[in-house]
């Protein structure tokens, strides 16, 4: 990784009345960002990390909250038994340190009132101890907006990271004073949606977590199956290519949902249940892909919801893996010519995501899956094309120097130094734990 120095005072007379020092960023979300199954908390950690890597001084509140348990990996295997909730802990992420209030569900919909109100201590605290440049967070429920509110009292400016269709209104950004998104795609999407304007930094994938060594590109690869993501759409080529090419393995990586679960679910509605298929490897949530992607030979992202951006397919451009996606959200922003991309009628689109597709729309992209098989030509073509558009468009270091930029007007305010006065809050009674569980 380039380092990418952090903008120091310009002439000599600035600097000696402003001498320079890091510039200093407090992420505060209940959400934790050592979650592996939420796409917006990887984002986050990665643009800290590399904000880290190149003269910022981070600092991260955040409490035991996750999308999913199967995203707990990142945890200490002892932390669950060792501490005590209603307290506070430090998990080493190296570069990172994250400052947790532990909570007894990882599960946002039953956050107590108390345990808001120690999280929100918390964040009070490193407010007035770490005195930040600027607060960078997410979310859009009412206690989130908290979060702004109580910057902006202080004087300091505040950054939203958007990374989904779901925000409505504009009271979650009255307090924000920059909005950033991943993709062109987004940007756009709020712009008509409720004309608003968001900064478009692009995606924080680092290619070393990412990148296989070796291909054997034997496998279609799904990953994340549930109906949102176009769980029903795979079934049902999974169903097709049983009968026509059982030599054709869809892997399909478990995230958040249960493979067999939905299986039953969507085969039941055709009219045949089954709870396995003789064509579909299933792979438990990992927080290692390199494997999966030393396997694959082409992505299925058929996402019916509104994707944003879309990690997977950027990470199977950065593996030289072509994608087939649906033409909607930043998914064919993601994959520009290393794929296809496929329209669906509008219905699919809609909530609970469980319409079923006629053989109209299946055959001709069974069709494109088989010459991706038999076409080598073809397919090494659009390997190429893979490669290439993860070079010129989704460069790790191009993505941290649109990000500095975007925050430096804000950062370069030194906020921390001229913060309103307010009395610190207590420090709360922490418990530091590393990344192998010890205290």
């Amino acid at each position: 990784m380039q380092h990418i120095p952090a903008k120091k005072a310009e002439s000599e007379e600035d600097s000696l009345t402003t001498p320079y020092r890091k510039p200093r960023i407090l992420w505060a979300s209940l959400y934790s960002l050592l979650d592996t199954s939420s796409g917006a908390a990887i984002d986050a950690r990665e643009m800290l990390r590399q904000l880290s890597f190149n003269g910022y001084d981070v600092a991260i509140a955040g409490a035991t909250i996750f999308d999913s348990e199967n995203g707990l990996s990142r945890l200490p295997e002892q932390w669950n038994t060792n501490l005590n909730p209603d307290k506070v802990c430090k998990v080493i992420d190296t570069p990172l340190c994250h400052q947790l209030v532990i909570t007894k569900s990882t599960n946002r919909a039953v956050i107590t009132s108390l345990e808001l109100d120690q999280w929100y201590a918390l964040y009070v605290h490193m407010l007035d101890t770490f005195k930040p440049d600027l607060v960078y967070c997410f979310g859009g429920m009412s206690f989130d907006l908290l979060v702004p509110d109580e910057a902006r009292q202080r004087g300091i400016p505040t950054a939203f990271l958007l990374v989904n269709g779901s925000y409505q209104g504009t009271r979650w950004c009255r307090d924000v004073d920059l909005i950033i998104t991943i993709s062109k795609a987004n940007a756009e999407y709020y712009r008509q949606k409720i004309g608003i304007d968001l900064t478009t930094v692009g995606i924080f994938i680092d290619p070393s977590v990412v990148q296989a060594s070796q291909h054997t590109r034997r496998n279609l690869l799904f990953i994340n199956p549930t109906l949102s993501k176009g769980a029903g759409v795979v079934i049902q080529l999974a169903l097709l290519l049983e009968k026509i090419r059982p030599d054709i393995t869809i892997e399909v990586v478990e995230s958040r949902s249960n493979w067999p679960r939905l299986l039953n679910y969507v085969t039941t509605q055709l009219g045949s249940p089954r709870d396995h298929l003789e064509n579909v490897l299933v792979t438990p949530h990992t927080n290692d892909m390199r494997p999966v992607y030393g396997r694959a030979r082409v992505l299925l992202a058929p996402s019916l919801w509104w994707e944003c951006a879309g990690r997977v397919a950027v990470e199977a451009m950065i593996n030289g893996i072509p994608a087939i996606v649906t033409d909607r959200g930043g998914l064919p922003e993601m994959i520009g010519n290393a794929g296809v991309k496929i329209k669906l009628p509008e219905i699919c689109h809609e909530k609970p995501f469980n319409k079923l597709l006629n053989s109209a729309f299946l055959e001709p992209l069974v069709k494109k899956i088989i010459q991706f098989y038999d076409d080598e030509l073809l397919y090494s073509e659009y390997v190429a094309r893979a490669k290439l558009v993860a070079e010129r468009t989704h460069s790790l270091n191009s993505a941290t120097e649109r990000l500095i930029s975007a925050f430096q007007p804000l950062t370069e305010k030194r906020a921390g130094d001229n913060m309103h006065k307010f009395v610190p809050e207590r420090p709360h009674k922490q418990e530091q734990l590393n990344e192998s569980g010890e205290r």
